[in-house]
């Protein structure tokens, strides 16, 4: 029985399907580098990624009376320079319905403009820190530090609740269902850019944030995606108890909900998430935002997911000069946008948007954020190109392409076609998927280099870039 438990792994490990991949790897990354990645994940504990997180109990729909929950809860928000946004969220803080008392404490780290003001005319307690003091779990462990609730509510400045029960609702489950803590969706402000959106409905898509569940440890949490799913837990609004809290703070610069949550989950406790209940909050980003977000998720998650494995990047050069061809074709998806006669099909501006990037054809090197247009002259200082061909085969669009075609399918299944403006939008988002994909690699190059302890000046200069403002 042992033998032919052995063979079927060696089948599965030696599928065709797992042969390409390397294979396309090897031509990606080089023979070596596809190799070490290939024996990492060998190495790495087995267990497939959840269709969903592991459902410990299904839940009726919330009831519409309420049954008072006599619980105190402190509300910390961590503020810099939060405009009139901040008014309206302590409005509605101070008017939630069914439970004792809501204590509210702003952590602000240098506003300039009447943020303090307006959070102490609320009502709200205000503690300030230094602006270069300023990290996630630094503010939010300060604001905590003086909490006298119950439970702990992190909030975003951004963020604002749908209902006067909403801390009623993520409250009440808590106590019937026994979690440390619980997490609710997010609903996207109607101003909100399309790849925000896209974000939000993957995220729901791949972590199992469709439904109402309870998750913990269980096997699935050997791969990466089942631990991220289980361990889910956004500081855009996140409830825990008071005592919980204490013995575990937030310790991490990034990630620090989801590294509270790997540590949660870790030692036993079960953590909620309510897709019933919902609180307003979405961006409207940069692609060089997205850039630096995607460097740092690779640059930190290392630390935080035990079982993140990632591909070596050898050659700097190579990938930069990828990086600086890519976004020379990215540059030229307004040009397509105006030879167009609108109405388009969108299935059909998106594969003309695709086959640009991947074939080249319009190319330009105009990139209207200044900051992105810095960093690229910089990775083309450090390897000496001359002009934004891209040379042989791109280490990054097979991944940015597979991104894409997912967001081809959502934006089809909204929209039939677009006109001038939508399609505009479209190819800003195209532009936000490809910079996602060029800070991964980037982060790669980092990891990699680092492993090698081979890190130079312009590596540490570029990390310093990348990690600022995240």
């Amino acid at each position: 029985m042992g033998l032919k438990r052995i063979s079927k792994q060696l089948l599965a490990l030696f599928s065709i399907e797992n042969l390409g991949k390397y294979w396309q790897y090897c031509q990606l990354y080089g023979f070596s580098s596809a190799t070490r990645l290939a024996l990492r994940r060998i190495r790495k504990p087995k267990g497939a990624p959840p269709a969903y997180p592991a459902l410990l109990n299904s839940f009726p729909a919330a009831r519409p009376e309420i049954a008072p929950v006599e619980k105190t809860v402190s509300v910390i928000i961590p503020t810099l320079n939060a405009g009139n946004n901040i008014q309206h969220l302590l409005r509605l803080l101070n008017e939630q319905e069914g439970i004792r008392k809501c204590e509210v404490i702003v952590v602000d780290s240098g506003s300039t403009d009447d943020t303090v003001v307006t959070a102490e005319n609320e009502g709200a307690l205000v503690s300030r820190i230094e602006p270069h003091q300023f990290t996630h779990a630094f503010a939010r462990n300060k604001g905590a530090e003086t909490a006298q609730g119950d439970h702990l509510l992190f909030m975003v400045q951004d963020a604002l609740p749908l209902t006067r029960r909403w801390i009623y609702e993520m409250l009440s489950f808590m106590e019937t269902h026994g979690v440390a803590a619980v997490s609710c969706a997010e609903f996207p402000r109607a101003d909100s850019d399309l790849f925000y959106q896209f974000l939000i409905d993957s995220q729901s898509n791949d972590l199992g944030l469709s439904f109402d569940r309870v998750a913990g440890w269980d096997d699935s949490c050997a791969s990466v995606l089942g631990l991220r799913a289980n361990a889910h837990l956004s500081d855009i609004a996140a409830l825990i108890r008071s005592d919980i809290f204490a013995r575990y703070r937030y310790r991490a610069g990034y990630a620090e909900d989801l590294d509270l949550g790997v540590r949660l989950i870790r030692d036993g406790h079960k953590l909620g998430f309510l897709c019933s209940t919902k609180v307003l909050h979405s961006h409207n980003r940069t692609p060089y935002y997205f850039l630096k977000r995607g460097y740092a998720d690779v640059r930190f998650l290392t630390d935080v997911l035990p079982n993140f494995v990632y591909p070596e990047i050898e050659n700097k050069a190579r990938l930069y000069r990828d990086i600086i061809g890519l976004q020379a074709r990215v540059g030229g998806l307004g040009t397509i946008v105006e030879q167009q006669t609108f109405p388009v099909r969108t299935s059909t501006l998106a594969d003309l948007f695709r086959s640009k990037l991947e074939n080249g054809g319009i190319v330009t090197g105009d990139v209207p954020d200044l900051q992105f247009r810095q960093l690229l002259a910089l990775l083309a200082g450090d390897s000496g190109l001359q002009d934004h061909k891209l040379e042989g085969r791109s280490i990054i669009w097979p991944h940015a392409r597979r991104h894409l075609e997912n967001l081809k399918n959502w934006l089809s299944k909204i929209y039939v076609e677009v006109d001038g403006a939508l399609a505009a939008e479209m190819a800003d988002t195209f532009a936000k998927v490809v910079a996602l994909h060029c800070g991964t690699h980037l982060g790669y190059l980092f990891l990699s280099r680092a492993a090698h302890s081979e890190l130079d000046e312009s590596l540490w200069q570029l990390d310093s870039q990348l990690r600022a403002g995240i």
